[in-house]
């Protein structure tokens, strides 16, 4: 099982879609370092997935084949819209394949739902939305999720699927109202997500590791931004130190990345860009090397190595 979010990011003029998931999955046991967000190859969407995997997986890997092989859902001509309508019928058609009865299948998936969000190009905005079976056959739902008083989206957006949604929301509550101050509880407060979700994601999943009645989600969050130029940005979560997680699964210690860290141990988190610290090719060589012959870029080296890299 798992727990799935996504949400708008909104700050100045600019927007963006934020994705985030545990990285739990159950069977004879937990395994923690599973990737559950599947980015597209396309470039402008990304799916996810909670409940059971044995029809996530699959549907993930024809997604991507059939989406590959098709040049309109390849080159986003098709827009978001259009194709989150052939994924239904592409899962549809899996699960249609699946010589099960009716009431197994509805018993099988009656916790599934299967996100799929992206930069509509032609509302020029967000879709978030999801996968559900109902009366034999997934459909397709835009359902917003409320937040607990007085807080409000001042544009709704945040989607939370999953195991613990009562738990998470209550989480999140207690995030936004120490980030935020209001006059009275009997106000409505309309503001934008930022990372909240983030910090409250990771404090359920802190509770997990103690709680046994939270065993079914578990592992570090993974996370993507997708944004209004139709690219998807993976984010590197730091859990510790020397503990980096990518798409949920725990980096060697050899590994170097590109993409932005977003450290859990701050309250709020904190963000780093590794690629900020690469000095311009204007700049090597042109600084004086400093006492011991150690050069701008072996400081580079020390600066990120102390920072866990």
């Amino acid at each position: 099982m798992t727990i799935t979010i996504a949400w708008i990011r909104r700050i100045k003029d600019t927007v963006e879609l934020v994705i985030a998931s545990d990285s739990r999955l159950r069977s004879f046991g937990a395994m923690d370092q599973c990737q559950k967000i599947f980015p597209l190859q396309r470039g402008d969407s990304a799916l996810a997935f909670c409940g059971d995997a044995d029809v996530a997986y699959p549907f993930f890997v024809q997604a991507a084949s059939s989406l590959n092989a098709f040049i309109k859902t390849r080159t986003r001509a098709h827009d978001v819209h259009a194709t989150a309508a052939i994924l239904r019928k592409l899962l549809n058609n899996i699960v249609s394949s699946w010589d099960a009865s009716l009431k197994h299948k509805t018993e099988s998936f009656k916790d599934t739902r299967i996100l799929f969000c992206g930069w509509s190009w032609r509302r020029s905005s967000f879709q978030i939305g999801f996968f559900k079976f109902i009366d034999g056959k997934f459909v397709y739902l835009t359902a917003t999720e409320r937040l607990p008083k007085p807080w409000n989206e001042r544009y709704p957006s945040l989607i939370v699927l999953g195991d613990y949604r009562s738990s998470y929301i209550q989480e999140l509550g207690k995030v936004i109202a120490r980030s935020n101050t209001y006059i009275h509880k009997r106000i409505p407060v309309f503001f934008d997500l930022q990372y909240e979700p983030i910090e409250a994601l990771n404090l359920l999943l802190k509770r997990a590791n103690s709680d046994y009645g939270l065993n079914l989600i578990g592992g570090a969050p993974q996370i993507i931004k997708i944004y209004p130029h139709s690219n998807v940005l993976p984010i590197v979560v730091r859990m510790e130190k020397s503990k980096h997680y990518l798409f949920g699964r725990k980096l060697f210690s050899w590994e170097k990345v590109e993409y932005p860290i977003v450290d859990l141990t701050f309250s709020p988190v904190r963000f780093y860009y590794p690629m900020s610290y690469v000095p311009r090719a204007s700049d090597v060589g042109t600084q004086a090397p400093i006492e011991g012959g150690v050069s701008s870029i072996r400081r580079l080296i020390f600066f990120l190595s102390s920072r866990g890299r």
